[in-house]
């Protein structure tokens, strides 16, 4: 791609960025107690049979696929004096906190039909609450900087948030739940309430931290003309992901990884319980990955700044591929055993949420080039509506194979439920890993390729400035 002059980039001060970051803290402290908590929730706590409860987190993921679109129109429509992204991260977040609590807090006496209604019902608010903030504070990174570069330093620093607010979350969570539940009587239910609590309320100071730490450049343009949010906006998604080939590749990698690697998070607890046989050792190996990335973002970040983000991905997918073929063909009944090949699996799995985040910027200026209009959000609001859907069809696939294995929650499992378990979480997400690699083998977006892309925008906006004038 031929090149020209490149717009000048100012660097983001390490204090902002870190402020950037500190949302994806907040944020990951409710999408971890969701992704780690909420399916073995409804199943051994609250007693929703495990097929009801992949059923109900599959629709709410749905629901995602409709609210996650439309919220990145609302997003690219607003106009503020704060900007157009930030003021969710103000208003959302306690409104998010509310709507957390209320799905780790089933009402005595229901049971039955009432209870997967109950659980339904609160999962998609706390979905379509979480979405309000996630859509405008992922898209906030492509408005604080137009440099590919500095764009991946971001991913870095949000990364290694990230894996705090997850680590934070998965030894936290089970020690609240644990002291609480001993001075309710041995009553799980107020154990995960307290916790839920706690956990929303620190996870809203962290946003207003965001929001206060972060700024938006000042607005140029209008906000678009014509309708307002709705099935069109999911309608136009799709076309920009015909239109967009490297948004595709990333779609399609972020499909797979999320598909098929959740299997392994959603699935310790319960290789703990029935497995190893020490349930109380499951907390510190729910904090292996977050740990592992919280060391590994800044590694895969310069190595991605090194090489590309191509070969950051790749490399990172071909050591979680064999690391999770270890996981099912070794003996993993003893702690320490399991937390070694958890962490050598985490090493690579890391460099997907690095390299993940950094690129999905730069599909931006692909996208304004191909179609002349500049859509963070919606970008963004697609790519996470794959990812939660994803997330959604991964629950639902769980809880049918979870039954054909004939797995019966609070109860001694055969050997051979615990074999089908060991290759739930060993071969499919070994299987997702090969399939990424696949998809993005031939994405084209390296740092030359990206310069090439502003120079050209940079151009064409110059060259119709000049002929307005």
């Amino acid at each position: 791609m031929a090149t020209g002059p490149i717009p000048a980039v100012q660097r983001l001060p390490v204090w902002r960025k870190a402020g950037y970051a500190s949302g994806d803290l907040g944020l990951n402290v409710y999408w971890q107690g969701i992704s780690l908590f909420l399916f073995f929730y409804y199943t051994d706590v609250m007693g929703i049979p495990v097929w009801w409860a992949g059923f109900t987190i599959f629709v709410a993921s749905v629901w995602d696929g409709i609210t996650d679109p439309v919220m990145g129109a609302i997003a690219d429509r607003t106009r503020t004096r704060r900007g157009r992204y930030r003021p969710y991260l103000l208003f959302g977040a306690p409104v998010l906190a509310v709507g957390f609590v209320a799905a780790f807090l089933a009402p005595p006496g229901l049971s039955g039909g009432a209870l997967i209604a109950y659980a339904l019902m609160t999962h998609l608010l706390l979905r379509t609450l979480y979405t309000v903030l996630a859509i405008p504070y992922s898209a906030l990174s492509a408005r604080m900087t137009p440099d590919s570069s500095e764009r991946g330093r971001l991913a870095g620093w949000r990364m290694q948030a990230a894996a705090l607010g997850g680590l934070t979350t998965a030894f936290a969570t089970p020690a609240i739940v644990q002291m609480m539940s001993n001075l309710a009587g041995g009553d799980p239910r107020l154990g995960w309430a307290m916790a839920a609590l706690a956990m929303a309320a620190t996870a809203t100071a962290i946003l207003w931290l965001c929001f206060a730490a972060t700024r938006e450049p000042e607005e140029t343009e209008a906000a678009p003309v014509g309708r307002g949010p709705g099935l069109h906006d999911i309608l136009a998604a799709a076309a920009m992901l015909r239109r967009n080939g490297p948004l595709l590749r990333v779609f399609v990698a972020i499909i797979m990884a999320s598909l098929c690697l959740a299997m392994m998070s959603k699935t310790l607890l319960y290789w703990f319980k029935y497995a190893v046989g020490n349930e109380a050792a499951a907390g510190p190996a729910l904090a292996v990955t977050p740990l592992v990335l919280l060391v590994m973002a800044p590694v895969w970040a310069a190595i991605a700044r090194a090489t590309s983000k191509r070969t950051a991905f790749l490399s990172g997918c071909a050591i979680a591929c064999a690391g999770y073929l270890g996981f099912f063909v070794l003996p993993m009944q003893e702690p320490w055993v399991v937390y070694a090949m958890l962490a050598f699996i985490a090493v690579g799995a890391s460099a997907f949420a690095v390299v993940f985040w950094a690129m999905l910027p730069d599909t931006v200026e692909y996208d304004e080039w191909v179609s002349g209009h500049r859509q963070e959000a919606r970008v963004f609001g697609f790519a996470t509506f794959a990812q939660k859907a994803a997330l959604g069809l991964n629950a639902l696939l769980l809880g049918v194979l979870l039954d054909l294995i004939g797995f019966t929650p609070n109860v001694e499992q055969t050997e051979a439920t615990l074999f089908g378990l060991k290759a739930i979480m060993g071969l499919i997400p070994a299987l997702g890993a090969a399939v990424t690699f696949l998809a993005l083998w031939r994405y084209p977006i390296d740092q030359r390729f990206h310069d090439g892309l502003r120079s050209r925008i940079a151009e064409r906006a110059t060259a119709a400035g000049s002929a307005q004038a």
